[in-house]
């Protein structure tokens, strides 16, 4: 499989961002498949969490180091940085410190990594809207239901024809 990066005239990284406004669609697992297989294919990939509460995303790649060092297995690992939950009690404070941390972190690997994998929360968050205007592939899972389907787009019940676009789309 050959897998190039999307590099523009910047020199900057392909940016693919897992976005999907509902929780449990599957996000950081699909995040984490494809930072192992670009790596796999031989790019160099970063990776950021913004799910700063849950954190999923960044427990499969600790997890994935502690398994390859007790199986004595050199497993493929992304550079991954965890964006920190602001916990003031000032909603701007909180959003200009994950946002300062969020620009270091992708500063720090934008021009020395072909791919960086954005895993974003499973809510509307000023950092997740930032990843989205970022994204030069966006990738949003859902399951197979119409639960999570309605997120993307309004189904007609009776014809299964889609009717319209939901709030993410």
């Amino acid at each position: 499989m050959l897998v190039q990066a999307s590099q523009g005239q910047s020199g900057s990284a392909h940016v693919v961002v897992l976005g999907n406004e509902k929780g449990g669609s599957g996000k950081s697992t699909t995040a984490l498949h494809i930072a192992v297989a670009l790596l796999k294919a031989g790019q160099r990939v970063a990776s950021i969490d913004l799910d700063c509460r849950q954190q999923s995303f960044t427990r499969y790649i600790g997890n994935r180091q502690a398994w390859a060092r007790r199986s004595g297995l050199d497993l493929e690992l992304p550079a991954h940085h965890c964006i920190k939950y602001g916990e003031t009690m000032q909603i701007e404070e909180n959003e200009n410190a994950e946002f300062q941390q969020f620009m270091e972190a992708v500063s720090a690997v934008e021009r020395a990594y072909d791919f960086i994998v954005i895993d974003t929360p499973g809510s509307d968050s000023y950092l997740m809207r930032l990843a989205h205007s970022m994204a030069d592939t966006l990738v949003t899972p859902i399951n197979d239901s119409f639960l999570d389907f309605d997120v993307l787009g309004t189904v007609d019940p009776a014809t299964y024809a889609v009717i319209g676009e939901s709030h993410y789309a």
